[in-house]
């Protein structure tokens, strides 16, 4: 698991890019297990934070729309979670650590979301809020909001990966990374991309690097953005950015 420097930097990444909505969260499932805090602390494992008393479990329909006073639900020290659905609203993190999570249902957040080599079973649907870290989600995703593979970690999707109109993906050059996103179905893009330089130490003209793969890919960036200039392209169901 990252070290509590790691997670703290991680969590702070996400609560600056947090595109924060006033719009009601979409209910897939009715609440029957509310994030309360009342046990004073931010940990998901602490029973006394939660309506019920009891740390969620296979049949809990978990709501967290508010936040503790750190901002971000630390759910890191759990090993295996098992809930049936969850919903995050805005302006409220939650922070998965190394180990599984299951949700049977979805997990609909207009929050920010952190992965920390996490494998995470879910139909995860991005509203407004934020996807940052690196992990495995068994399912898909529908990004309307942010999605940001922290530098040098990968996010794979072993389902569908969408992203709207309004859905934004941000990436890091480097030679040296995996791709930040690796879809093993299908990949439909739009919104927007950006890719991040070190400018201090910027890569030579020409580099390239493969940002995204996938099985196959429906679509292009309705817009794109590579600091210090380059170009997107998309040969062989893959999004690649060559530095200039």
């Amino acid at each position: 698991m990252k070290t509590y420097k790691a997670r703290t930097l991680l969590l702070s990444i996400a609560l600056l890019a947090i595109a924060v909505s006033g719009a009601n969260l979409a209910q897939a499932q009715s609440c029957n297990v509310d994030w309360t805090g009342n046990a004073g602390t931010d940990a998901w494992g602490t029973a006394g934070n939660w309506s019920t008393n009891k740390v969620p479990g296979p049949t809990s329909n978990v709501c967290i729309l508010t936040a503790p006073s750190t901002g971000s639900v630390d759910a890191t020290a759990v090993g295996s979670i098992s809930v049936n659905s969850i919903q995050v609203g805005p302006g409220v993190g939650l922070a998965f650590g190394s180990g599984t999570v299951s949700v049977a249902e979805s997990l609909t957040s207009q929050g920010y979301l952190t992965l920390f080599e996490t494998t995470l079973s879910a139909s995860v649907d991005i509203q407004s809020g934020t996807l940052v870290g690196g992990g495995t989600v068994k399912g898909s995703i529908t990004n309307n909001g942010y999605v940001l593979p922290t530098n040098g970690e990968t996010i794979t999707v072993t389902d569908t990966y969408t992203q709207t109109s309004s859905g934004q993906l941000s990436v890091t050059f480097s030679t040296a990374y995996p791709p930040a996103l690796v879809v093993n179905s299908k990949a439909t893009l739009s919104g927007t991309f950006t890719v991040t330089v070190n400018l201090k130490h910027p890569p030579k003209a020409g580099s390239i690097y493969t940002a995204v793969t996938s099985g196959s890919l429906s679509g292009e960036f309705t817009s794109t953005t590579v600091e210090g200039g380059g170009t997107v392209t998309y040969p062989d169901d893959t999004v690649v950015v060559t530095y200039q």
